[in-house]
């Protein structure tokens, strides 16, 4: 996950620093999804004689099958050695496809085959012994899983399919912007979480008014379920931070202060305490909280404003940052 430090330099009275727009977008799909989205899952299984590795050993999963969102799985043989290393490993099956469909149909393919067979070199097993004298193992075999959108129980972050979100999400970390929101705006009609990801897309563009919106409507879906909307919360917190940000970049206070509930929210959705373990998550808290106070004292009220500043000092750990509210405090008093 991503650090994000946000510190504000201020003139005067009114803020007008932009905040660096990748620091404060990798909140949402780094943490949010850790292993449902962000990252790209393979799992390995093994199967054979109750042998048994010692550690997993992580295989690479290939570029260009992230690229267009392959998935698939190899099964590997090989002998494992007196000293419970491994050799002799080859392809005994690969197969593309989607590995979490029981009706899909599986291709086969050579897509991971050199990515398994690397892996499985560093495969280590404690020695099979026969009456206490170690002997190697022919025909061991072990399954490396390769698959998009991690773990195949966890529940979905995002109500996207896995195969286009990681897509659209290599397409906004390499900057080809346009590539995604072209996609992002072909799911749109199926997809509303897409929002997400097009407010994240526009805000990038700067094309402000289309982030809003974008997240706007990320905000105002009903997901019912509540288990679901829980795991959307960084998301969520994320999306109003952006939004406030934009709006004191206009100086549309009363907009900022219109948004007051759901910055109140964002506070509730992560929990009171500032030691929660999601730190970036609190420090876009702290942050809209600090914008939610100034544009109080701009729109002329005292007393919100600086209730607000003095909530975001007494959660802030950040040196500067409570410098600067400190400051702030000093000219309203």
């Amino acid at each position: 996950m991503y650090n994000i430090f946000i510190f504000i330099f201020y003139k005067l009275i009114i803020f007008k620093t932009p905040i660096n727009q990748f620091a404060l977008l990798t909140l949402s799909l780094a943490s949010l999804s850790s292993e449902a989205f962000t990252d790209t899952i393979y799992k390995e299984t093994f199967k054979e004689k109750d042998l048994k590795p010692l550690s997993y050993v992580q295989a690479k999963y290939p570029s260009a099958a992230q690229r267009k969102g392959t998935e698939g799985y190899t099964i590997i043989s090989f002998t494992v050695t007196k000293k419970g290393t491994t050799e002799n490993a080859i392809v005994v099956e690969a197969k593309c496809g989607d590995i979490n469909s029981r009706t899909a149909i599986m291709r086969d393919c050579l897509t991971f085959n050199a990515s398994s067979l690397n892996a499985a070199k560093k495969l280590r097993y404690r020695p099979t012994e026969v009456n206490g004298i170690a002997v190697e193992v022919d025909n061991v075999l072990y399954r490396f899983r390769y698959e998009m959108g991690g773990k195949r129980k966890t529940k979905p972050i995002l109500n996207i399919p896995s195969r286009d979100l990681y897509v659209i999400q290599s397409w906004i970390s390499g900057k080809k912007l346009d590539k995604a929101e072209k996609k992002s705006l072909e799911l749109l009609s199926n997809y509303e979480d897409v929002n997400f990801l097009l407010g994240k897309i526009y805000a990038l563009k700067k094309q402000d008014a289309l982030a809003i919106e974008h997240f706007n409507r990320f905000l105002n879906i009903d997901y019912g379920d509540s288990s679901i909307k829980s795991l959307r919360n960084t998301l969520e917190i994320s999306a109003v931070a952006i939004i406030v940000e934009k709006l004191f970049k206009v100086e549309d206070y009363k907009g900022i202060i219109a948004l007051a509930p759901k910055i109140n929210n964002s506070f509730v959705l992560l929990g009171s305490r500032s030691d929660a373990q999601d730190k970036n998550a609190n420090n876009l808290i702290d942050l809209s909280y600090f914008y939610l106070g100034a544009s109080y004292l701009m729109e002329g009220d005292i007393e919100l404003g600086r209730e607000a500043l003095l909530f975001a000092k007494k959660r802030t750990k950040d040196k500067k940052f409570l410098k600067a509210i400190n400051n702030y405090l000093l000219q309203v008093e």
